[in-house]
């Protein structure tokens, strides 16, 4: 689990750890009525499995959000590193540049306009910088406002090297995860009907509530493969 996230966001991980907790529970109690003891002495362990897939999702939240604030601040700053050489080669001035950048991105465009306020406000604009900087989770961005900053010239490329990156990633990401899902779609209501051979569920009640599992199951691996797909 990658707590660098939590700290971004400012996110208490306990609190998050609570709110997974009584999400698993209630996940746990949730499959047990479904179940209502179909799969016998295994049921217990079912259910565990279930509301620890649950905490995971909700764990790992913070990581997904931030993963899609970072690819979408990265396409931002290649138009940020643009606009940027162009206000300062218009007006020759830090302060004017810095508040005349504009952005699409929701978090980027709340730091933008937090920066133009701390320089209006008197702050120095390395420290003004370095502030907004530290909320980004774009090391593209952050290089470019800190560019401007220090009058270095930063290029298009900048950004462009991050967003490769992190396609890269995500591309590799979902070419494992459609596998992983695939897999439990074809296998699962096999393992579940050769399960009720066995054991001899033939009642309609019993099979439904295997087929409610069966669906927990493969909604919950289909969250899994395609939570990590980052913003469109």
């Amino acid at each position: 689990m990658n707590f660098a996230s939590f700290e971004h966001l400012s996110v208490d991980p306990w609190k998050v750890a609570t709110l997974g907790a009584a999400a698993s529970g209630a996940a746990l109690f949730g499959c047990s009525l479904a179940l209502g003891g179909v799969l016998g002495p295994d049921t217990g362990a079912a259910e565990i499995v279930v509301a620890l897939l649950v905490f995971y999702i909700v764990m790992s939240t913070p990581r997904r959000l931030v993963d899609a604030q970072r690819l979408g601040q990265a396409r931002e700053s290649v138009l940020l590193s643009v606009a940027s050489n162009a206000c300062m080669n218009a007006t020759g001035s830090r302060p004017r540049t810095l508040m005349l950048l504009r952005s699409n991105e929701p978090e980027l465009k709340r730091a933008l306009s937090d920066l133009g306020r701390s320089v209006l406000l008197g702050i120095r604009v390395e420290r003004a910088v370095e502030l907004t900087s530290r909320r980004l989770a774009s090391y593209s961005a952050a290089a470019v406002l800190r560019g401007t900053a220090m009058l270095r010239p930063h290029f298009v490329d900048i950004g462009d090297q991050e967003i490769r990156g992190l396609m890269s990633s995500s591309e590799l990401s979902k070419e494992t995860r459609l596998p992983m899902f695939m897999t439990v779609c074809f296998f699962t209501p096999i393992m579940l009907l050769l399960y009720a051979v066995f054991t001899h569920i033939y009642s309609t009640a019993g099979l439904a509530e295997l087929a409610a599992f069966g669906f927990v199951v493969i909604d919950l691996a289909f969250y899994l493969a395609a939570s990590d797909r980052g913003p469109k």
